[in-house]
C-alpha cells in the first residue's frame, strides 16, 4: 500500500468516493490537486461515528496519503502528483481502495 510509512489507516464509513468540496481542481489543467482529499485517520476510534471504522488494505499506486492540518493523526487520500486524475478519474480510482470493517 501506498501510504505513510507501515501506518494503518481508517476511513468512517464504507464510502469512499469524494464530494466535491472535498477536493480542489487546479482551473488551469482541471486536475485534481495533490492537496486535499478524502479523510482517513490513524485511530479506528476517532472514525467510528462516521458509519463504522474501515481498515484500508490497498490503495491504487496513483493515491497516496498525506497528513493534513494540526491533528497528527489526521490525514487524506490524494492523487499521488500533480496533473495525474480528473475529478471523475480520481473518482474512479478512490472506488479501487480496499477496505474491511474494523472489529
Amino acid at each position: 500500500m501506498n501510504n505513510e510509512g507501515a501506518f494503518t489507516f481508517y476511513r468512517g464509513g464504507s464510502n469512499f468516493q469524494a464530494k466535491p468540496y472535498e477536493v480542489k481542481i487546479d482551473p488551469q489543467t482541471n486536475y485534481v490537486k495533490p492537496t486535499h482529499g478524502i479523510s482517513v485517520h490513524k485511530d479506528a476510534d476517532c472514525v467510528k461515528r462516521f458509519g463504522g471504522s474501515y481498515k484500508i488494505l490497498f490503495l491504487p499506486d496513483t493515491l497516496k496519503i498525506v497528513q493534513k492540518g494540526r491533528d497528527s493523526v489526521h490525514h487524506e487520500i490524494v492523487p499521488a502528483e500533480a496533473n495525474l486524475l480528473t475529478y471523475e478519474q480520481y473518482q474512479e480510482k478512490l472506488s479501487k481502495i480496499q477496505a474491511v470493517p474494523e472489529e
